[in-house]
């Protein structure tokens, strides 16, 4: 079978890292796999697919609406005669109109909660496509099936669940839970508002000032670098919060964090997660989309994008080795459910039964 993915970039990020780990698993289970990536951006996911023989074609797309992609799009699904069509990441608006008049559906996959996913322009764009049969719907989460369905007034039976998944195997399982000098809390996420590092930097400083052998380290880049460097500098931080910036290989610093933290403002099945639940590292995260599917009370500290409530978090696991112990294990079991085995194997369902 041949499958094409189309996605904006294979930037470091959840849902680019998440289109990886499905084309790897893709390739093993014997299809031919072709990714667009619609900006020209180079990084060290295209550089691994291009490695693995996995062709990758990038469409030079423009910055804001760039009608030219439905062209160059439909010039791609012609000259490679794709069986399906797999879209990510608000690129829908491209390829459904591109594919007008060829045999292949689209599956698009909703990385987040329906009303967040998109924009309003996009959002009448896709309840044309979904109306049209020809584009099925496929959502990362129940909590986010149920957004869909809201938001675009269809049936349980025309959305399909399939959760992200990762390769398991690179994960490193956590054998020491016990805190080794400094009190290690990190974070693995873009700089962006949704993932609320202004909120997750005053629970930190909260929790640092009783609690001095602690610091944080924060994975990533983003459009809020220079508010986050800010608020470190005005608030005397520099010493006790670390940027790592964007790492091609999460897995050394997951291992030896006391905690992970996930204080976003709204999610979908977040990679990171998923690879800290591998790791059986403690877990505080919001209470938020679709991470009440992935774990529960035995397994994380669950609670509201509060500053107080973080930081009380913080110290509900600084305080009890035989708590962070428990709750790593247990959400280490959980994650055996978000391999991308299971994954791949459910998309390769899904293009097949359309």
């Amino acid at each position: 079978m041949k499958i094409i993915q189309v996605i904006p970039t294979l930037r470091l990020a959840g849902a680019e890292r998440m289109c990886q780990a499905l084309c790897v698993r893709l390739i093993e289970l014997g299809h031919e796999v072709t990714v667009v990536s619609m900006f020209n951006e180079r990084t060290a996911i295209t550089d691994e697919l291009s490695t693995l023989g996995i062709k990758v074609i990038f469409l030079d797309k423009k910055y804001g609406f760039d009608l030219s992609m439905i062209r160059k799009l439909r010039r791609v699904f012609k000259t490679e005669k794709p069986d399906a069509v797999h879209v990510h990441l608000a690129m829908l608006k491209y390829a459904y109109p591109a594919s007008f008049g060829m045999k292949f559906n689209i599956i698009y996959t909703v990385h987040n909660l329906a009303d967040k996913d998109s924009g309003k322009y996009d959002r009448f764009v896709y309840k044309l496509a979904f109306r049209s049969k020809k584009v099925v719907p496929v959502a990362i989460s129940e909590i986010i099936r149920n957004s869909i369905k809201d938001v675009y007034k269809l049936k349980d039976d025309e959305i399909s669940v399939v959760y992200n998944g990762i390769d398991l195997s690179r994960c490193i399982p956590k054998d020491d839970y016990s805190i080794n000098g400094i009190f290690k809390i990190l974070h693995v996420g873009r700089f962006s508002e949704q993932k609320n590092h202004l909120g997750l930097l005053e629970a930190f400083k909260a929790f640092h000032e009783k609690h001095n052998d602690s610091e944080l380290l924060l994975i990533g880049d983003g459009e809020m670098r220079e508010e986050i460097e800010k608020f470190i500098q005005q608030n005397e931080l520099c010493n006790s919060v670390k940027l790592l910036g964007l790492q091609d290989d999460v897995y050394g610093f997951l291992h030896n964090a006391d905690l992970f933290t996930l204080p976003s403002l709204y999610e979908g099945v977040p990679i990171s997660l998923i690879e800290a639940m591998g790791t059986g590292v403690p877990i505080v995260a919001t209470d938020v989309g679709g991470v009440p599917d992935m774990l529960d009370k035995e397994s994380a500290l669950l609670v509201p994008a509060s500053v107080d409530e973080i930081a009380g978090a913080f110290e509900k696991y600084y305080n009890n080795q035989a708590l962070r112990e428990e709750h790593g294990k247990n959400a280490l079991e959980r994650s055996k459910a978000f391999s991308v085995g299971e994954m791949g194997e459910l998309y390769e369902g899904i293009y097949l039964r359309y």
